[in-house]
């Protein structure tokens, strides 16, 4: 659901300006307009290691029963977004966005899901301040006709992290100002469908674009000040999410 006006121009900003400012500046920043974001948990599934070969009944029965628990999770109200990812690179297979009381409940949820539980995937659970919104519209369209297809897209997600000659650094304001303009730029032009603050030591923010060419969206990301000044370094994916879910 698109949400526009001075509402969430005041928020997207406070968001991602929380990103790369020190701890303190950042906990202001996040609630300058706390009524434009809300908590979710992403849940990256990510390959095991130690999986094994198995046959393809063995595999399509995980399957199935990943897909009957993600609709499980959808009807009980704290999966708000799910999708594969594409790789390369080949390190995040899929991704829950959840709403639920805790970092620790949401990692219970995680972990009962079928590839995790079966050891075909790990989980690696991040809280995640973001705009509202995710997934409103999507299931407010699909309760009025359930036969709505899905319409799949396929998103450019980036994650951003702290680079190695920042960690640690407590002087980065500046740079925070004019990456969240940058951001806050990016959503004006309608080129993301969501964006918010991790808020750890290395990950720090996710940028999920609308269905740009990856390029195009590399090469935005590319342009974002904290980038340029190498304060943060990125990781490209794709993610594959049905239409209505971003609220950008």
């Amino acid at each position: 659901m698109t949400r526009t006006g001075a509402w969430i121009q005041r928020g997207v900003a406070g968001i991602l300006l929380a990103m790369v400012l020190p701890a303190d500046q950042a906990t202001l920043a996040s609630q300058a307009n706390p009524d434009s974001s809300d908590l979710y948990y992403l849940v990256f599934l990510r390959p095991n290691p130690a999986r094994t070969n198995i046959s393809k009944a063995e595999g399509d029965r995980i399957q199935a029963a990943h897909m009957a628990n993600i609709h499980k999770m959808a009807d009980d109200g704290v999966l708000v977004a799910a999708g594969p990812f594409e790789g390369p690179p080949a390190t995040i297979t899929g991704l829950f966005v959840l709403k639920t009381s805790s970092l620790e409940r949401a990692r219970e949820i995680a972990a009962l899901d079928p590839t995790v539980a079966e050891h075909r995937n790990t989980v690696d659970v991040h809280e995640w301040r973001a705009p509202k919104g995710i997934g409103d519209e999507y299931f407010r369209l699909h309760k009025e006709d359930p036969g709505m297809p899905d319409n799949m897209q396929s998103h450019p997600f980036c994650l951003l992290y702290r680079s190695t000659a920042a960690l640690g650094t407590r002087d980065r304001g500046g740079e925070g100002r004019t990456h969240g303009e940058y951001i806050e730029r990016l959503r004006a032009e309608k080129k993301l469908g969501a964006a918010g603050n991790v808020n750890e030591e290395e990950l720090i923010g996710v940028l999920i674009f609308k269905a740009l060419p990856a390029e195009e969206a590399e090469a935005l990301v590319r342009m974002d000040p904290a980038i340029r000044s190498g304060a943060l370094r990125f990781e490209m994916y794709r993610w594959w999410s049905a239409d209505h879910v971003l609220p950008w």
